[in-house]
């Protein structure tokens, strides 16, 4: 059994979201996404060889962990396409779609948008691609933040919808795709339950549970959930062939 102390919290979720991958399906990220950059490598380095990544929509296979898409960061991609290539794959189908957000609440909406502040509305950085949460197949939620400002009841935006919206489901919103499967935290795998509330699946790491209930803006059970454990070839494979330069754990 291995320790997930011994791991940064970037490393833990990297490990658990590649579990949560397919082999011949396509996945596309952000632009700053490390994390699910690093998961799609790992996933591709086990048990998903055929899983096609498409990184900020236009980089097709990348072959390196970067900090983000942009503009000094070389991540060896098989190809390089553009905008149009982007929207062409989008009508074939993209089968997962990842977000973070400044807020995600119970039933996994996402905003992207702004939130209330005391001294007004806080902008965010918004997106074009908030679409892709409604076409692609399913998407995969995740935050490096665990705590109420991050995980709220309610959103102030639904940049993204999720299971629910102002009390209508997806189906009544008339929203075709599954919406999002999971929610990774630096504390918990969550999966949206019956009524679409996202709850607790996995611990990724021993918990003091109490502690991780106040921290989030929802009920939670009163009793966590069994805990995640990566393995020690997952863990090998992510430090020396993926993230050799410890960019998930505070390097470069």
């Amino acid at each position: 059994m291995t320790d997930t102390t011994e791991l940064s919290p970037r490393e833990r979720i990297s490990i658990a979201i590649a579990r949560e991958l397919n082999d011949s399906t396509t996945v596309l990220t952000g632009a700053a996404s490390a994390v699910p950059l690093a998961a799609c490598l790992l996933a591709q380095a086990t048990h998903a060889p055929n899983l096609t990544i498409l990184g900020a929509g236009v980089y097709i296979n990348p072959r390196r962990l970067v900090p983000e898409f942009t503009a000094g960061w070389d991540c060896k991609p098989v190809a390089i396409g553009d905008m149009t290539d982007v929207f062409a794959i989008t009508e074939l189908g993209i089968d997962v779609m990842f977000y973070g957000g400044m807020q995600i609440d119970r039933y996994g909406c996402v905003n992207l948008h702004w939130v209330r502040t005391p001294s007004g509305r806080l902008r965010g950085p918004g997106l074009a691609n908030t679409a892709l949460g409604h076409t692609a197949r399913s998407t995969i939620l995740y935050t490096e933040r665990h705590d109420r400002r991050t995980l709220v009841e309610q959103v102030d935006f639904a940049s993204v919808v999720g299971h629910r919206h102002r009390g209508r489901s997806r189906a009544e919103l008339g929203l075709p795709n599954e919406g999002p499967k999971a929610l990774f935290t630096p504390d918990l795998l969550l999966r949206p339950g019956s009524d679409g509330t996202l709850t607790p699946d996995q611990a990724l790491h021993r918990l003091d549970w109490d502690d991780v209930r106040q921290r989030t803006g929802w009920p939670l059970p009163g009793t966590p959930p069994e805990t995640f454990i990566p393995t020690a070839g997952e863990i090998a494979l992510l430090r020396g062939s993926i993230d050799p330069g410890g960019l998930l754990s505070g390097g470069l």
